[in-house]
């Protein structure tokens, strides 16, 4: 797993993200665990509905990811609106 094809990734995902005013945050790509961790924001989010409702925010996130990271990894994305943090 390759730091720059992760933030490239989480950049890719971001666009869309802050158009509704939420952000999508790298915490870590840990190539020796195989863990990307992602923090979603929502503190300039006016409409939370707006945003991808977080199940399919994670498959998306997981789809964009997959495409620059041909290994295995676990994906953590702690979203504010769910109760669980593991996608």
């Amino acid at each position: 797993m390759d730091e720059s094809t992760v933030t490239a990734a989480v950049e890719e995902l971001r666009r869309p993200l802050r158009a509704d005013g939420a952000d999508l945050v790298l915490i870590r790509a840990d190539p020796r665990t195989a863990v990307v961790e992602l923090r979603l924001e929502l503190d300039g989010v006016t409409c939370r509905d707006c945003v991808l409702p977080p199940d399919r925010l994670a498959d998306v996130v997981e789809s964009v990811l997959r495409r620059g990271i041909p290994d295995e990894f676990e994906l953590v994305l702690h979203d504010p609106r769910r109760d669980t943090e593991t996608a």
